[in-house]
C-alpha cells in the first residue's frame, strides 16, 4: 500500500516548487506544523477507536506510521 501524503507534506512540496530559495528559511515552522498535524491525526484515531469501541492491537503511533510512512 502506498503511503498517503499529509496536507503539510503537500504544502511543502508546492512551496518548494514556487519558492525554491525561500523554503529553507521556513524549515522550523514546517517541522512544527508537521508535528502538530501528526498529533491531531493520532488524537483523532484514538478518539475514533474509543467512540466506536474498537478493540485493535494497533495504537495511534502505529496507525500514523503505517498510513503516512514516518
Amino acid at each position: 500500500m502506498a503511503n498517503k501524503q499529509t496536507a503539510i507534506e503537500w504544502l511543502i512540496q508546492e512551496l518548494g516548487e514556487y519558492f525554491p530559495h525561500e523554503i529553507g528559511g521556513i524549515h522550523l515552522m514546517v517541522e512544527k506544523a508537521k508535528q502538530m498535524e501528526k498529533e491531531h491525526i493520532m488524537m483523532a484515531y484514538n478518539d475514533g477507536r474509543i467512540n466506536q469501541g474498537l478493540k485493535q492491537n494497533k495504537n495511534a503511533g502505529q496507525y500514523y506510521n503505517e498510513t503516512y510512512g514516518k
